[in-house]
């Protein structure tokens, strides 16, 4: 039995930097057409044949675990005789902004700017730390643009000036990522002081577990990761296949705090102000960007409650410098001679009528206890799919056993023989 797909690679943030790239190129006269990866390397020779522009939204692609994706990708651009434009590429840095550096990569990541430097006149970058590094590399065709995903409306950002009450009442947004250490007691805190408190799932493996699949593996034991945990429980989770339904449905609440950077850029799009606690380079470089406020993940404390947090949240730079970055991202897609709808206010660019007319299906915002029938028969089907897969496990690791066992039995009656041999 095969997983499921939700078309956002292993992370749904990955909805919100797509939607607004698409946003952003979508112009009266030009035919955009999304892809990903393999489709891209399966057409590049009809690309070329219909001069297509080609344009990539990239997130921290210079990292050993990327690697691969790399150089498929390079090689793709490589066979490419268009202009190909890169939208907000990172690196992977220490959360203190030392670059994971090694022969391997950084050998990948020159090979990925020789090819996109011989097919346009620089790249986007999400920030200093990446533009610093792709310099040390030899590179200064390099231009700091953020990520596309904080102009989806265009020039308008404002964020909410009244604060919340911070009582029972209030709806708090949380967003975690499973690997990242969590402050013992903090979520069970969060959601016992705001009991309308809402958790936003965004990996794929949270929308398996929330749909009767295996639990997600964490490094802390507050994480909301099993059909166990009570925000799954209580219905208080959910997890967003649509970008303009996501960043709709963050304009209720009144906070929103975790380590997601899309998970708060949807919140601060939506006019909800948003603290992200920073727990790597990619999350800090675009805080530090766009001035989004943020505290690092090794000064996070269980008594740093969402109030404190929102507390120490400042808007007015991010708002004012707004202004400025969208000019800037702007002139680096006249500079790659892309036409761009970054001047026209939400609603009114191409992609919003587009998206205004779709029909929105019930099922692409799934909640675990969601009586929607075809979530309750993909659920149904993906709690046997686990059950299936967990006892293929079992006979495997039986199986394994029952060799060593017989290994071993074997290994005992040549010895025995040896013995009475002599």
């Amino acid at each position: 039995m095969k997983r499921f797909r939700v078309g956002c690679g292993k992370n749904s943030g990955n909805l919100i930097f797509a939607a607004s790239a698409q946003r952003s190129v979508m112009v009266d006269g030009v035919d955009v057409e999304a892809n990903n990866l393999n489709t891209l390397m399966g057409s590049v020779d009809r690309l070329n044949e219909e001069e297509r522009h080609v344009v990539i939204p990239l997130a921290n692609a210079f990292r050993r675990g990327y690697l691969p994706q790399l150089g498929d990708l390079t090689s793709a651009i490589e066979r490419l005789t268009v202009p190909v434009t890169i939208l907000g590429v990172g690196g992977q840095f220490q959360l203190d902004g030392t670059p994971e550096r090694s022969d391997e990569v950084d050998a990948a990541a020159q090979r990925f700017m020789r090819a996109v430097l011989s097919r346009g006149p620089s790249i986007g970058v999400r920030g200093e730390r990446t533009a610093a590094y792709l310099s040390d590399l030899g590179f200064s065709e390099v231009d700091v643009i953020g990520c596309p995903s904080m102009f989806l409306r265009g020039p308008d950002l404002r964020i909410r000036d009244t604060a919340p009450a911070f009582d029972a009442h209030t709806k708090v947004s949380l967003n975690l990522t499973p690997h990242v250490p969590i402050p013992g007691g903090w979520v069970e805190d969060v959601f016992s002081r705001h009991p309308r408190a809402e958790y936003v799932a965004q990996q794929v493996n949270d929308l398996d577990a929330m749909l009767g699949g295996p639990s997600v593996k964490a490094t802390s034991p507050g994480y909301p990761g099993s059909i166990r945990h009570h925000a799954f429980l209580e219905n208080k989770a959910v997890f967003h296949c649509h970008a303009p339904t996501w960043i709709e449905s963050m304009a209720d609440r009144e906070f929103t705090v975790g380590h997601r950077i899309h998970g708060n850029i949807a919140s601060l799009l939506s006019g909800t102000p948003a603290h992200v606690i920073v727990h790597d380079s990619r999350t800090r470089e675009l805080c530090e960007y766009f001035e989004i406020p943020h505290t690092q993940v090794t000064q996070h404390r269980r008594e740093d409650t969402p109030e404190r947090l929102f507390e120490r949240s400042d808007y007015t730079r991010l708002v004012q410098g707004h202004p400025e970055r969208l000019a800037r991202f702007a002139g680096f897609l006249e500079k790659h001679g892309l036409r761009h709808s970054l001047d026209l206010p939400a609603g009114e660019a191409p992609f919003d009528l587009a998206v205004a007319q779709v029909e929105v299906r019930p099922g692409i915002v799934v909640r675990p206890r969601s009586t929607e029938p075809e979530l309750m028969d993909l659920r149904v089907w993906n709690a046997a799919r686990s059950a299936h897969q967990g006892i293929a496990k079992a006979e495997a690791r039986a199986k394994k056993l029952e060799a060593r066992v017989a290994e071993l039995e074997s290994g005992n009656q040549r010895r025995g023989l040896f013995r009475r041999s002599r």
